[in-house]
């Protein structure tokens, strides 16, 4: 610890940061953001923060979050800082004591639940003993998947903001974006950011929640509930399951369409649920403004919280998606193997899972070390779907112009109008995200423009997202026309 204690500076900086956003009207950003920062100590001019991910720390750097933190700790204590990051799951812990045991429990309603007992340490102050605590449970949910963790959720461009809203849900369950929507494509891992938020919520249980009563489920299986409880006339028996959560995770609202009766019971549900600060969260193919066939007064209350969207992942996170699968099934396959897999196959993750697991098992069968040729041989049928939908940088640009009604040489031009300037953005941002172009590669088709202004143009638009929630929507309406563009 150095001799000028800063955690006083930094606590009445993020202060005054918190009421600047406040007074905005924007706390949730705050919340999203700094929020999930934690000063842990100082020497001499280095200040030591945790930061949930290594993703988040660059992202809040990249946009001037870090440098806006340190500019005001200077005016305060006239001396420059600098912030060493460190990372939630990174922080060194104390030696484990080992324990092995297992432990069952039946409830009451005939499902088992299964603890995997983690051993964990207390460091007394007491003469400097280190002794062991009981073992820590993690607990499995009966509904949930074990391996849906935000441990095992591979960040990139694609998923970073929906990743981040998704843990500050987890770790302030009904104070943050609530409800929160999680849309986007098939296979591209909503259920798992879902999941993932009720694995948490279950196994960090708070003071005031000490057993929280979570319940995960698709619309199918909520809509089959519903029409047996009118059936068998238990009305009461389901609206008193429901109503009493701690949490609410439902997949694929988008089949709510017709379902008038349905519709009425979820918004009673998420009334009741309101009143008591339960979180709820839910997912969507689509985004809410072309979500058909549902009552008004149930999209608004959707809409009341926060709506984040995943897209198709780009080739560094297919990669790493890729690599991360592969090191956990301890079957090594060449880079050039992965490379392959990671360049043929872009539409969801998956499919991609899937090319890999063909691949996998084959060398478990066969003992033998797979070649870049063995590969794409048992993958024709898996990879010639994909590669005839290849989105190029000219289709993107092209259909952008449609959309606003400018002409090709308009947006490749210099002039600064936002009638051209704002398609411009558009384009670079989706460029970036349906291909695997490089900003320098991007630069070129739009003109020959320096790779450091498209750069910039991303960053408006990503800006844009964090702060514009119609941005959100005309985004995924140009993507949509982007992939329909063969047909037209």
């Amino acid at each position: 610890m150095s001799s000028q204690n800063f955690k006083v500076f930094w606590d009445e900086v993020l202060n005054n940061i918190h009421q600047e956003y406040i007074s905005n009207n924007n706390a949730s950003e705050f919340d999203l953001w700094y929020g999930t920062i934690k000063y842990i100590e100082d020497s001499n001019s280095e200040l030591t923060v945790s930061f949930p991910s290594e993703f988040m720390f660059n992202y809040m750097n990249s946009k001037g979050y870090i440098q806006n933190i340190k500019d005001r700790i200077k005016i305060l204590c006239a001396r420059e800082v600098t912030i060493k990051p460190v990372y939630e799951n990174e922080i060194k812990k104390e030696e484990p004591v080992t324990v092995s045991a297992s432990v069952s429990v039946t409830k009451n309603d005939n499902k088992t639940d299964t603890f995997v007992e983690e051993s964990v340490t207390i460091k007394e102050e007491n003469n400097g003993i280190t002794k062991p605590s009981l073992p820590k449970q993690k607990k499995k949910h009966f509904q949930l998947r074990e391996d849906y963790t935000f441990e095992r959720f591979v960040v990139g461009d694609n998923n970073d903001y929906a990743y981040s809203a998704s843990l500050a849900v987890a770790k302030e369950p009904g104070k943050k974006f609530n409800p929160l929507l999680i849309y986007g494509g098939t296979g591209l891992g909503k259920t798992h950011l879902m999941q993932s938020i009720g694995n948490y919520i279950y196994n960090n249980p708070t003071e005031e929640k000490e057993n929280p009563q979570i319940c995960y489920m698709n619309l199918e299986s909520f809509t089959n509930e519903f029409t047996k409880s009118i059936r068998e006339k238990t009305m009461d028996k389901f609206a008193k399951k429901y109503r009493n959560l701690d949490v609410l995770l439902i997949d694929d609202i988008q089949f709510l369409t017709g379902k008038e009766g349905l519709q009425n019971e979820l918004f009673h549900t998420f009334e009741a649920l309101s009143q008591k600060n339960s979180q709820m969260v839910f997912t969507c193919d689509k985004p809410l403004s072309e979500l058909k066939g549902v009552e008004e007064r149930l999209v608004s209350r959707f809409a009341q919280g926060n709506s984040v969207d995943l897209q198709a992942p780009n080739y560094e996170t297919r990669k790493a998606i890729l690599q991360k699968k592969a090191q956990e099934t301890g079957i090594s396959l060449s880079e050039e193997i992965l490379d392959f897999i990671a360049k043929s196959v872009k539409s969801n993750v998956r499919e991609l899972e899937g090319c890999l697991n063909k691949i996998i098992g084959y060398a478990e069968l066969t003992k033998k070390t797979l070649s870049l040729e063995m590969a794409k041989k048992l993958l024709v049928d898996n990879i010639k779907t994909t590669t005839d939908e290849t989105i190029t940088i000219d289709t993107i640009i092209k259909v952008v112009c449609n959309y606003y009604n400018i002409t090709i040489a308009d947006i490749k031009g210099t002039a600064r109008n936002p009638k051209f300037a704002m398609p411009r953005h558009i384009a670079v941002y989706l460029a970036r995200k349906m291909t695997d172009r490089t900003f320098t590669e991007i630069a070129g088709e739009l003109g020959g423009r320096d790779h450091t202004t498209i750069m910039n143009s991303n960053k408006k638009i990503e800006g844009l997202l964090q702060t514009d929630e119609s941005m959100n929507d005309t985004l995924q309406i140009i993507k949509n026309k982007i992939k329909e563009y063969k047909k037209l």
